[in-house]
């Protein structure tokens, strides 16, 4: 019995240390006729890297952008959006920003995000969306 014991203590800690699997789940947080922006993890959890997406037909100028928490107050957490490489012929303009979140007493922290978008063509659109963080 204790050797089954011993065999049972040894494979749950064998299985305690396997490495997370990745979750690329992806949860759309706006989306209109040229703009989609979406957050990767989409249950958003806390102190572990996170990445908002734009994607835009249009050509950008520029993109300002910053999260704040509604539920408690965290600061303004500023994020800087990278433009990556387009697919050729694809026509569509791929941004990224990564960040962290910050873990509070609250376990679905409701966060807002405050985005504006300068187009090429002039136009400037400002996208405002909350989405709530985990842990």
């Amino acid at each position: 019995m204790k050797n089954i014991s011993s065999l049972c203590l040894c494979l749950l800690l064998l299985l305690a240390c396997q490495p997370n699997q990745p979750d690329d789940s992806v949860r759309v947080l706006h989306r209109q006729a040229d703009l989609q922006l979406s957050l990767s993890p989409a249950g958003a959890p806390v102190e572990t890297p996170l990445l908002i997406s734009l994607v835009s037909k249009q050509p950008i100028v520029s993109i300002s952008a910053e999260l704040s928490g509604i539920s408690m107050y965290m600061g303004l957490i500023p994020l800087r959006f990278d433009k990556l490489s387009t697919p050729t012929g694809s026509g569509a303009e791929h941004w990224q920003a990564e960040f962290l979140l910050g873990a509070c007493s609250d376990p679905a922290m409701l966060w807002q995000l405050n985005l504006t978008v300068q187009l090429a063509d002039g136009r400037k659109l400002s996208i405002n969306e909350r989405f709530n963080s985990s842990w």
